[in-house]
């Protein structure tokens, strides 16, 4: 097995998993608590605001 054959077996194994985690993430049952995950940064923190 040269280089080349090396080489493209790790070319497929990435674009396989990378391609599996599109799936996984747009699949219908994930898809809205991931949106949900993404909103998390922008979501006011109220627990710890002092008031004055």
């Amino acid at each position: 097995m040269n280089h080349t054959h090396i080489g493209m077996a790790v070319l497929l194994a990435f674009s396989t998993a990378f391609f599996a985690i599109c799936i996984w993430a747009y699949w219908p049952a994930n898809r809205q608590r991931l949106q949900s995950y993404g909103l998390i940064p922008l979501q006011e923190d109220t627990d710890n605001v002092e008031e004055n």
